[in-house]
């Protein structure tokens, strides 16, 4: 495995992308423009399961050892990751969120004015959220390999 600037940057990076895009997803949203409603209050519940899970293929990545010598992460695990982050990214700004009185506006919603309305916002987040599934799947997918790869006993010559 050769170490690559984006390994290393991502090595790094999974480890706080773990837990601030989560607290982005369920309260940060607000800091740009997006309404906080319920999905707020549901955020003491959820938003630890997310860290949690979000912290699985980290962990995972420990067991490979050309990753803990390298201090670098295999190039799959590096795409898998950005796909996962820009897709939570793009999930948070166009989550839809509500209140007793009604639907809130998504941060798309308020940064165009309101020409792009709910229901196209929720149409991208569903998007998004399918692609975090995804992404999810293959980045633990990627950690599950490249451990079980360096564990591998080397063939006899």
């Amino acid at each position: 495995m050769e170490a690559t600037r984006s390994g290393r940057f991502v090595a790094v990076a999974q480890w706080v992308m773990a837990v601030l895009l989560p607290a982005f997803f369920f309260i940060g949203r607000g800091l740009v423009g997006a309404d906080l409603g319920w999905l707020t209050v549901l955020s003491v519940i959820y938003g630890p399961i997310v860290i949690v899970l979000m912290l699985i293929p980290p962990l995972v990545t420990r067991l490979d050892r050309d990753v803990r010598e390298l201090r670098c992460v295999r190039q799959p695990y590096v795409v898998a990751s950005w796909a996962l982050w820009v897709s939570i990214l793009v999930a948070s700004l166009t989550v839809p969120d509500a209140a007793d009185g009604g639907p809130f506006d998504t941060a798309l919603t308020a940064w165009t004015g309101g020409r792009i309305d709910d229901q196209a916002s929720a149409a991208v987040f569903a998007v998004a959220g399918i692609g975090a599934l995804i992404a999810y799947a293959a980045q633990l997918a990627f950690a599950v390999s490249g451990a079980l790869r360096s564990r591998k006993a080397p063939a006899a010559v």
